[in-house]
């Protein structure tokens, strides 16, 4: 897995960023094995980046 981002680096990311990165752990989680440390980090991450995400959706212009 890559080096994670805080949730303040993930927020100087633009949404495409965002989103390409989410795509990507996304599909990467079938490879990973149930139960272990290594899928649990990539859910939480990718939980991280939804939440930056909703952020910027709830983020006035």
């Amino acid at each position: 897995m890559m080096n994670e981002l805080s949730i303040r680096e993930l927020m100087k990311l633009t949404r495409a960023e965002l989103c390409g990165l989410a795509s990507r752990l996304t599909i990467s989680i079938p490879s990973r094995p149930e139960q272990s440390a290594e899928r649990t980090k990539t859910l939480r991450y990718l939980h991280d980046i939804r939440r930056v995400l909703d952020w910027y959706d709830q983020a006035p212009e």
